[in-house]
């Protein structure tokens, strides 16, 4: 450990192999042995994004044919997928907080870098709450529309 690494502070792009690398105990040491806990933590904060982004699109499909076919059942499968894409969001928050800490126990912030987390961490932790809501609307309207669909059949049979 008496070694002495210079810190680059520069930003660089990973390709999406470089995404999945395996993340080492020490690092910048191959021979340390994976960390399997952060190794997982990064491919789930990378991954899971595009899960919730896939929920959103595919409930926003279901939402469409809910208006098409005039149905309860697709609303309620729409609140259910947006309920899911917020637990990915918040999911891969959670993640990433948590690899970065991890990381950071293992080494200390150059002099010239701030540990503060910028505007699109801001935004993911604003998403996951709105996604929530978002899921509770569609439920709630679901619940309305079958009462009132309910009365309207009961005021037709009388």
């Amino acid at each position: 450990m008496g070694e002495s690494f210079d810190m680059v502070t520069k930003c660089i792009s990973f390709t999406l192999n470089e995404q999945f690398v395996e993340k080492f105990v020490d690092p910048g040491n191959h021979n340390s042995g994976i960390d399997l806990l952060r190794t997982y933590l990064w491919r789930c904060q990378f991954l899971l994004p595009f899960v919730s982004l896939g929920l959103m699109c595919f409930g926003a499909l279901i939402g469409l044919c809910a208006c098409i076919c005039r149905s309860l059942y697709p609303t309620i499968a729409t609140g259910i997928l947006h309920l899911l894409a917020g637990l990915c969001t918040l999911g891969s928050v959670s993640c990433y907080v948590a690899g970065i800490e991890l990381l950071h126990q293992k080494l200390e912030l150059p002099e010239n870098v701030s540990g503060e987390f910028g505007w699109s961490f801001c935004l993911a932790c604003v998403s996951a709450p709105l996604q929530f809501m978002a899921s509770a609307l569609f439920v709630w309207a679901a619940h309305t529309n079958r009462k009132e669909y309910t009365f309207m059949k009961a005021y037709r049979v009388a």
